[in-house]
């Protein structure tokens, strides 16, 4: 009994840890990370010199193009810049020696590592929302990785055009249609909205006691106990390995700082673009929300469907790659 509320007990110290590394090393849901990514190397000053204003900073984006609204803008700006004295007295440190001491494949082993532990939650999740072949490609991603790809150390799957899929309860909640949503800025977990906050307790909820459970249900049996242990300590493992795999990100969110004028609206701007894409695709490929396939769709000639749209302008390709891309 001892041991178990000690593998608990530590299991919620190592899931505050995640959720505070993903407080500065994002925005986003339970496990959706928010981030763009770091602009390239040739672009980015020194530090020591002014900072500019960046000519595709987000901020200057129009405020109605989310789904997200911030009427608690006053209590959400004082609470991101509590959160942002830790980041700079504690995260941004670690986040440094980490990346400085590891070898980079150990870092993206470890990495890996934690994506492959979640794929069971995010395979969970499409179901909820009836993404069939999202689910689908899911469990192929976590057979193939959990075997050839070593217990999920490297990233076999997408060599076989086994993709990464989204899913988590937030998405759940708005698939389900619980759309729009306040925004908050949360001690410990950071950027986030009602409804993924929602969807992030719900998470924690059914992770941190569900070897424990397990493990009093099904010990009628021998070899059920022994797969119950397993569970737990997976889920361990899972819990203590993804803060670490955060400790990437936050250099990239400190790049990102450093060449904003105003951070709290350029990663306000960049949590809801990124997740608005995340939750658009979820209801495009739901069966509970897809629309079905127009007549004129069926009829459109070969032709058509070859012709590419014309491509956009370098400027903009640049601006909605920094804004949209997360790291991975």
């Amino acid at each position: 009994m001892r041991a178990r509320d000690f593998s608990i007990a530590g299991r919620i110290a190592a899931l505050v840890l995640t959720c505070g590394l993903a407080a500065c090393a994002s925005g986003g849901t339970p496990a959706p990370e928010f981030l763009a990514a770091q602009p390239p190397a040739s672009t980015m000053k020194d530090a020591s010199a002014p900072v500019e204003a960046p000519a595709d900073d987000v901020a200057a984006l129009p405020e109605d193009q989310g789904m997200t609204t911030d009427p608690y803008e006053k209590m959400n700006r004082a609470m991101f810049e509590r959160n942002q004295r830790i980041n700079h007295a504690v995260i941004y440190p670690v986040a440094k020696a980490y990346h400085d001491t590891v070898p980079d494949p150990v870092r993206k082993s470890v990495s890996n590592f934690a994506d492959n532990l979640g794929e069971p939650m995010v395979f969970a999740n499409d179901l909820l929302q009836l993404r069939l072949g999202a689910a689908a490609t899911t469990a192929g991603r976590f057979a193939v990785n959990s075997t050839i790809g070593i217990g999920g150390l490297f990233d076999v799957a997408t060599s076989q055009k086994l993709e990464k899929q989204s899913g988590d309860f937030g998405q759940t909640l708005y698939v389900w249609g619980m759309r729009k949503s306040n925004y908050l800025v949360v001690p410990v977990i950071g950027p986030t909205n009602v409804r993924d906050l929602i969807g992030t307790t719900v998470e924690l909820v059914a992770t941190i006691p569900a070897g424990g459970l397990l493990q009093q249900g099904i010990e009628a049996t021998h070899y059920a106990a022994q797969a119950a242990n397993t569970a737990n300590t997976i889920t361990v493992a899972g819990s203590v390995a993804t803060p670490i795999t955060k400790l990437d990100d936050v250099q990239q969110m400190q790049a990102l700082e450093d060449s904003s004028l105003d951070f709290y609206t350029m990663l306000r701007s960049v949590v809801e673009q990124k997740r608005q894409a995340e939750l658009d695709e979820a209801v495009a490929n739901s069966l509970w929300t897809a629309p079905p396939p127009s007549p004129a769709a069926a009829s459109t000639s070969p032709s058509t469907l070859m012709r590419r749209d014309p491509p956009r302008a370098a400027k903009e390709e640049e601006l909605l790659s920094n804004v949209l891309t997360a790291v991975q």
